[in-house]
């Protein structure tokens, strides 16, 4: 009896954990929505530019991998005016916010991201990324 109880009780364990991860993997889908995609460069270029649309509450990611020392060009132009761009380094936190164009210098190896979002309503955008 007392087998079949603690059976029991971790069959219980393993479902409650299984929904809790599936709850928690949901929220974390629609907490970020929209293109989550690497940078392609064509061969021999260190340049790529993306047309794209977001939507109000969305975000469009692009990751691109990065040498410390490098230098990032980008520049947004939106439709309406209405989007920015951050950049993110291979630790997470942001390392500069625009609504229209930045350079900076990479502060370490690794991937990057750039991330478009709307300011107000929906956007539609081209972003350009040079990495020299």
């Amino acid at each position: 009896m007392a087998s079949s109880i603690r059976t029991v009780r971790a069959a219980s364990a393993i479902a409650l954990a299984t929904v809790a991860t599936t709850v928690a993997v949901a929220f974390a889908g629609t907490a970020h929505a929209g293109v989550y995609t690497e940078v392609e460069f064509a061969p021999g270029t260190s340049a790529a530019v993306v047309d794209g649309a977001v939507v109000r509450g969305d975000a469009d990611s692009y990751f691109f991998d990065a040498r410390r020392g490098q230098v990032l060009d980008s520049t947004l132009t939106s439709v309406e005016g209405n989007a920015n761009l951050s950049i993110s380094g291979p630790d997470g936190p942001v390392i500069v916010v625009s609504d229209a164009w930045t350079r900076i210098v990479l502060p370490s190896d690794g991937f990057y991201r750039v991330t478009v979002a709307p300011t107000r309503g929906n956007a539609t955008y081209t972003l350009y990324v040079e990495i020299v």
